[in-house]
């Protein structure tokens, strides 16, 4: 019961500010279009020595753009580091919650509004205008719910991270700025990980990066084999192990600020 109350009220939080992101939505569909015209001038008359084509590359962009706000665009630092600079920290610590799973629930209640106000409101927007892809299997809409699930929970993991940072910095303005960089560069929302150089691809590939944007957008596509769902779920289960881990580090190193 108290998860759930957690959730809602994070939920109701965001319906207050629904214009501003219906703001953000148009900006974030203008983008979306934006990517999608310098890809079609990149591949028109060089689609045969490429992986794809210029409708796979629209229906890429339009997915990477649904899937950043429920994957990426997450708080930054879950605003760990707020309690952290006024000392409300140590009540949160003192909570009968599990600190990991207070701040988890609270993040998602977000990321289901986003879902429903933010992702689908784009999608269809792409979807009358460019159009959007459908999975031709079956079993392909599983493989995505799962993968976008595993993907979510690596993004909650990395950013939850970053915010248990301040328990030793104080400031996470930089740690989450790297952060969002290595979503973005090697995460593939601008250029897919196949696309990139043949030996920093292979690495790349193998890092959490990829596993929170480009394999979920790729099951999607039904460009990628559900193999790669392994590789999400053991970078889903250790990170979650390493945050549990530096969440009891972080209960002895706490110093109260603020006063």
């Amino acid at each position: 019961m108290v998860y759930w109350l957690l959730f809602q009220k994070s939920y109701l939080r965001n319906m207050q500010y629904k214009l501003a992101h219906f703001i953000n939505n148009a900006a974030s569909a203008i983008f979306g279009f934006v990517f999608m015209a310098v890809w079609i001038g990149v591949l028109t008359g060089k689609e045969s020595s490429s992986p794809y084509s210029v409708q796979d590359m629209v229906h890429y962009i339009g997915a990477s753009q649904v899937f950043l706000w429920i994957g990426v665009f997450l708080t930054a630092g879950l605003n760990i580091q707020t309690g952290v600079r006024s000392g409300a920290i140590s009540i949160e610590l003192a909570r009968p919650v599990h600190f990991f799973v207070y701040m988890i629930i609270q993040e998602l209640g977000r990321i289901v509004y986003n879902l429903l106000f933010r992702s689908i409101p784009i999608a269809v927007v792409y979807a009358c205008s460019v159009g959007f892809y459908f999975p031709k299997e079956a079993s392909s809409i599983l493989y995505v719910f799962i993968s976008a699930s595993l993907a979510l929970c690596i993004s909650l993991n990395l950013t939850y991270l970053v915010g248990l940072s301040s328990v030793w910095t104080t400031e996470i303005s930089w740690a989450h700025f790297v952060l969002i960089t290595l979503l973005f560069g090697f995460g593939g929302q601008l250029v897919p990980i196949d696309l990139l150089p043949e030996g920093i691809a292979d690495v790349v590939a193998l890092t959490p990066f990829p596993c929170v944007l480009y394999y979920p957008i790729m099951i999607y596509l039904e460009k990628s084999p559900p193999d790669v769902l392994w590789l999400q779920a053991g970078w889903a289960a250790t990170l979650t192990l390493i945050s549990l881990w530096a969440t009891n580090i972080a209960r002895s190193k706490v110093e109260i600020q603020g006063g």
